[in-house]
């Protein structure tokens, strides 16, 4: 006897539709399994049999053949356990094919039959609210239910075991889940006020919130670049709906999700350490997975001691900073992730960390100081557009009891950046940072005398076209956090004055100091 039941499988973050064939014939007992099944898929067959078995319906001793269709793409995952198990009881005659024919399952089997929770359920609930009709119910585990509940007008079952499900189809009756209410986590504690001086600095990380921009801190050990730099988030602005579910379907489909807050509400902070493999930083594997910069979607991926991270690995982020998505191609598909962070690194001017303190000389030969430098690539420097010089502070201004502006005023003047950008925009995820600098360069309300200075000092600074237009971009967040129409010379010569600072610098500073 043959079944069919609806189901589907994860590819990216974006699922597609599978059609689980079940065949329960005459012949000698052999379980088969095709349609291109990943090790996974083919281990259910164990699962499935077992769960079977302690839920009091033991496979028939026949010929079993699964087909998971289409056939010519490769599945994974654990997510065809239940509704393999609903065919085999179907084929056997336990369940009528009707019973099953408005269900769209998806969902792990312990073998003593309980459901258990898998990867890409909000991508899946977006894939059947999107292509199944009205009357369908997604079947899928209880610690699914929250991911999935972002999507309305969805109708969601969540049973907890094999047998209550059977129960259930067999009644004709498959009860709503409970649509539990988002939980929001506790509030972050950090305040970017808690950070002695560094006013500077301070300034240039709103105006990365504001924009969305990149931005690199440089300076000596102990100067409150990694402070600075994880108080980051706390100035951004707050996530948006739609910004939501892209964040969660990611975490979902990484398997990074957390079942009792059930949807990402703050804005990521990744923070991966220098020994990174590039895989694991861009996204890779076998069966490809997000990796941190996808991970870091909406939010920030923070580079602590940037220049320890191998060459190759930080040359890989060039692609993505620039697109905000990664491409990760193999012989059997090409997968596009999307990777729309805002860069925050943070790195020492020289090897020893002290080129160009004025407190502690530094001990490196000018070469050092040139081979460390060159760690970072001319082209990935330019896709950063911050660059920010962080000094040592003195230790008196650490028993300094009048605290700096605190990250909830900073977060409303950011959150009133992001506001004339949506409106200049028509996107509401639109930022200057992804701006086309031609558009910004006729509409972005560039004056003649801001022009003027902008293309005099590109000529002096040999900018780029690439850095010409980040120079705009920078400029014009700087006008929207003024409240400014208009980008006038004085926004252009701040912006001007966060472009990256060539390697000799530092080296004549090195050998000054080495004098």
């Amino acid at each position: 006897m043959l079944a069919a039941i609806r189901s589907a499988a994860v590819l990216g973050i974006d699922a597609y539709d599978v059609t689980v064939e079940v065949d329960v014939a005459l012949g000698l007992p052999t379980w088969i399994t095709v349609g291109l099944p990943a090790s996974a898929v083919k281990e259910s067959r164990e699962r499935v049999s077992a769960a079977l078995i302690n839920s009091g319906y033991a496979p028939p001793p026949r010929r079993i053949t699964t087909n998971l269709a289409p056939a010519d793409v490769r599945k994974d995952g654990t997510a065809f356990d239940l509704p393999v198990a609903l065919g085999v009881l179907v084929g056997m005659g336990a369940l009528e094919q009707e019973a099953v024919s408005r269900c769209v399952v998806a969902g792990e089997l312990g073998l003593d039959g309980t459901i258990r929770p898998i990867r890409g359920a909000l991508s899946i609930a977006r894939r059947v609210a999107g292509s199944a009709p009205g009357d369908t119910t997604l079947v899928l585990p209880a610690q699914n239910v929250a991911e999935a509940s972002l999507v309305s007008g969805l109708s969601l079952c969540a049973p907890s075991t094999l047998l209550e499900l059977i129960d259930w189809l067999r009644a004709g009756q498959l009860p709503e889940a409970e649509r539990l209410p988002r939980r929001i986590p506790d509030a972050d504690t950090l305040d970017i006020a808690e950070v002695a001086g560094q006013e500077t600095a301070k300034r240039a990380l709103a105006i990365a919130a504001a924009g969305g921009h990149g931005s690199l801190l440089i300076g000596p050990p102990g100067s409150g670049k990694t402070m600075l730099a994880r108080r980051l988030p706390t100035i951004l602005p707050t996530l948006t709906d739609a910004e939501s579910i892209e964040v969660t379907a990611v975490h979902s489909v990484a398997g990074m999700l957390d079942p009792s807050i059930g949807a990402v509400t703050q804005r990521p902070f990744r923070a991966p350490h220098h020994s990174i493999s590039t895989a694991g930083l861009v996204g890779g594997g076998s069966a490809p997975r997000p990796g941190e910069v996808s991970l870091a979607h909406h939010g920030v991926l923070f580079l602590d001691e940037m220049l320890e991270f191998p060459r190759g690995v930080l040359e890989a982020l060039r692609q993505p900073m620039e697109d905000g998505t990664v491409t990760i191609s193999r012989a059997s598909a090409s997968l596009r992730f999307p990777a729309r962070f805002a860069l925050a690194a943070a790195m020492n001017p020289c090897p020893c960390g002290h080129a160009g303190d004025a407190t502690r000389a530094c001990i490196c030969a000018a070469s050092d100081v040139l081979k460390y430098r060159a760690r970072l690539s001319g082209p990935l420097a330019d896709r950063i557009d911050i660059h920010v010089t962080v000094p040592p502070l003195p230790l008196a201004a650490l028993g300094d009891r009048a605290r700096g502006e605190g990250s909830a005023a900073i977060r409303a003047r950011v959150e009133h950046a992001r506001a004339r950008q949506r409106l200049r925009f028509g996107d509401p995820l639109a930022c200057n940072a992804r701006a086309p600098g031609r558009w910004l360069e006729a509409h972005g309300g560039l004056t003649v005398s801001g022009r003027s200075l902008l293309t005099t000092a590109g000529e002096r600074l040999a900018l780029s076209a690439r850095g010409f237009h980040r120079v705009l971009r920078v400029a014009r967040t700087i006008a929207d956090l003024e409240g400014d129409a208009e980008i006038a010379p004085p926004h252009v010569a701040e912006a001007l004055g966060y472009r990256p600072r060539g390697i000799e610098g530092a080296v004549e500073r090195a050998r000054i100091a080495s004098a």
